[in-house]
């Protein structure tokens, strides 16, 4: 029960994380219209970069504090000593489904690892419509200059 709660806490968490992110970052381009079409593409792409970092790390110490606070969550296998770093490797792995493999999840806690590899699907296709929606207003712009 504690992994389940813990991961849905997380799950919420990083979507809040998420949209307070890119809803900031969307008044910062607005009030700042002088931007170049570079910076402001380049100021969304960094922002919404870090935001994935945290929410990434957000769920590795989490991972971490279950595994280190509440006794038969699971463990980690693939890895004879696991230090917090791991976690956070599992969880950029999981977060971006990559899943290499090499360090992998056993017990309870599988479910929060599995879980963010949805979430981080979700958070990095709404990344990537954002981005494309700065990006298609700078063709359209450069098209309007060329047609003018």
């Amino acid at each position: 029960m504690i992994v389940v709660g813990g991961t849905l806490g997380l799950a919420m968490l990083s979507m809040l994380v998420h949209y307070e992110v890119s809803f900031y970052l969307r008044l910062l381009l607005e009030r700042h219209s002088g931007f170049s079409r570079r910076a402001r593409i380049m100021t969304l792409t960094s922002g919404l970069f870090c935001s994935h970092v945290i929410q990434i790390w957000l769920f590795g110490a989490g991972g971490w504090l279950m595994l280190e606070l509440f006794e038969h969550t699971g463990t980690l296998g693939g890895i004879a000593h696991i230090r917090f770093l791991d976690f956070i490797y599992l969880s950029a792995a999981s977060y971006t489904t990559v899943g290499y493999g090499d360090i992998f999840p056993l017990g309870h806690i599988r479910f929060l690892f599995g879980t963010e590899s949805l979430v981080g699907f979700m958070l990095l296709t709404w990344t990537a419509s954002l981005t494309f929606v700065e990006i298609r207003t700078h063709w359209q712009d450069l098209e309007d200059r060329n047609n003018r």
